[in-house]
This record gives structure tokens, C-alpha cells and sequence, in this order.
């Protein structure tokens, strides 16, 4: 009797065990899974500043973004024929600030309204798609943007750039940046100087503080080498129509699309009257790209055009200017 007290006694105490392992395991496992889930969190979330981009870049276009250090910069990457063309902005260049700010020297715009404003107002003055912000600080803020462009293109200083950066962009696409500025040419590396090219012209405000305006016309031929590849290659014929009561929207919607290697050959006012904008046509490459920068794929409709691709703005867009 007792030989059986003591053997029922063992195996509760094992069973005790096992449940006691298998309890821990389950624990263990759901921590594990738990930081896995934050981790992919984190790669694919804006690193340390919040992103209004609703997409991720996959490296299938050019990527544009703004370097913010000891120079405000605009950087686009050519990821097809593997280039890298990148604009210094004096800080005195004078031009108009998205969201009704008015005119104030690009020097001032981060303090008035942060880096979205930034983005959108230098989107606005070149003309230009512009999906992210490298905002160095620390060691680096006070390096110029040719020397942050080395620094991007070795290999080894991914985590020494991390340290010292915020952004929008998520980790995974820094490292995408990264790994694919590291093997553009150092002859694949062009600056376009606005100023030795006659773009901007120094002139004096009413209070007589000098500033540099900006030719637009000139400036759009400048940043002829940051089309995309991709988009010029399909050639794909564009209709803009400006689908609210905002004056020119179509007109600047249309210097985008250019700008970026689409063929727009219509400019229009329509007279639907939409909220957000819609996009719809041809299958393709710049299709997906116009969605990225304008509007919503799940919005698109059939519409009878010339065009093969149709932009109808709504008010989302002239919002964004």
C-alpha cells in the first residue's frame, strides 16, 4: 500500500512537471512571438517620425527624398540605371510654402510647420514627388549632402546612420535605399547646382533682406535627369481634370506627371465634383505609380478618354498643396 502511495505520488509530481514545462514553454513562446510581432513592427514602421505615405517602397521607382542637415537637400535615386542626382538648397531660395502659408526662405519652412510642411512645399516647388525626410542629427548634422551621400553608399554604416537619423521611411526601406545607393558609380553621382545654372536669382524683399527666387521653367529642364525610367519607357498618355473649384489644380498635377517621365495630353477642368481624387486606365507600371502619388487604387472607375490613364483630382489633392 505504501509502494503505491509512493508511485502515485511520483507520477502526480511528474505530471506536475509537465505541465509545469509545457506552461513555461507556452510563455516563452508567446514572448518570443510577441517581440517578432514589435520587430516587424518596427521594420516596417517610420523610423522615429510619423509618415503620411501609405505605401511601401519597393524599388520599383525612382525613390525622391529630402536629406535635412547642415543643407537642406533633395536626393532622387534612380534605382533601374542605378543613379543618384541630388540639388543643394541655398537656404535664402524664396518660395511659396504649401497650406497657405505664403513666401518664406526655405531656412524657415521646418519651424512654421515641421517635416510634412517641408516635404509638401518642396514638393510643390520642384515639381516632384517627394516620399521621405533624412533628418541627421549628432555626429552627422553638420556633415553637406555629399558627404551624407557617401555615408549612405558604405555598406558598413547602416547602424551608425540609425543612431543618428530620424525619418519617414520604415527601416526596411532605408535599408533598400542603402543597399542600392551603394552600387551606383561615383560617375552615376550628379549634382545639380541651381545656382551656376541661372535658375534662382537674388533679388531684395521690401525690408531688404536678399533672397533667391526661383525661373520654374528653368528648373523643370534642371531636374530632366530625375525622370523615371520605368514611367518613360511606357509612354503611357495621360488626361488630368481638375474635378474641384480650386484654380490650376490640374496644371500642377500635370507638372508632376511630367516631371516624373509621363506623357499628359490633356489638362482640363471636369465637371464632376469629387472628394478624393480617382485615378483609372490601362494596366501598367504608371498606373501604379499615379496611384502612389495621388489617389486611391480602390477608387478607380471606367472612364471614356483619349487618354489611356485618367486623373480626376479631388479635394485630397489641392488639401496636400
Amino acid at each position: 500500500m505504501r509502494g503505491w502511495k509512493l508511485s502515485q505520488s511520483k507520477r502526480r509530481t511528474a505530471k506536475t512537471l509537465r505541465l509545469a514545462v509545457i506552461t513555461l514553454g507556452i510563455v516563452l513562446s508567446l514572448l518570443l512571438l510577441s517581440q517578432a510581432v514589435k520587430l516587424t513592427q518596427t521594420m516596417f514602421s517610420p523610423w522615429k517620425v510619423t509618415s503620411s505615405k501609405s505605401y511601401l517602397w519597393n524599388g520599383d521607382f525612382n525613390l525622391n527624398f529630402l536629406i535635412r542637415a547642415k543643407e537642406i537637400s533633395l536626393v532622387s535615386f534612380n534605382p533601374k540605371d542605378q543613379k543618384i542626382n541630388f540639388i543643394n538648397i541655398p537656404d535664402a531660395t524664396f518660395l511659396e510654402v504649401a497650406r497657405g502659408f505664403g513666401k518664406w526662405q526655405v531656412s524657415s519652412i521646418y519651424d512654421l510647420g515641421g517635416d510634412d510642411l517641408l516635404r509638401a512645399s518642396l514638393s510643390q516647388f520642384f515639381g516632384l514627388p517627394i516620399e521621405g525626410i533624412l533628418d541627421f542629427t549628432g555626429k552627422f548634422s553638420k556633415m553637406p549632402t555629399d558627404s551624407l551621400i557617401m555615408q549612405l553608399k558604405d555598406p558598413f554604416s547602416l547602424v551608425s546612420i540609425l543612431q543618428n537619423l530620424r525619418s519617414d521611411l520604415t527601416p526596411v526601406e532605408l535599408i533598400r535605399l542603402k543597399m542600392g545607393m551603394s552600387r551606383v558609380r561615383f560617375d552615376k553621382l550628379n549634382q545639380v547646382n541651381l545656382e551656376s545654372k541661372g535658375i534662382l536669382e537674388k533679388t531684395g524683399l521690401a525690408d531688404g533682406t536678399e533672397v533667391l527666387t526661383v525661373d520654374s521653367q528653368r528648373l523643370d529642364s534642371a531636374i530632366s535627369n530625375m525622370v523615371d525610367p520605368v514611367i518613360k519607357a511606357e509612354h503611357k498618355t495621360i488626361a488630368v481634370f481638375n474635378s474641384t473649384d480650386h484654380p490650376q489644380l490640374a496644371v500642377k498635377a500635370a507638372r508632376i506627371i511630367s516631371n516624373i517621365g509621363g506623357d499628359v495630353i490633356i489638362t482640363t477642368n471636369s465637371e464632376k465634383r469629387l472628394e478624393k481624387t480617382v485615378i483609372s486606365g490601362e494596366k501598367s507600371k504608371t498606373l501604379d505609380r499615379l496611384w502612389q502619388i495621388f489617389g486611391d487604387p480602390n477608387l478607380a472607375e471606367e472612364v471614356s478618354s483619349r487618354a489611356q490613364i485618367n486623373v480626376f483630382l479631388g479635394e485630397d489633392f489641392a488639401s496636400s498643396l
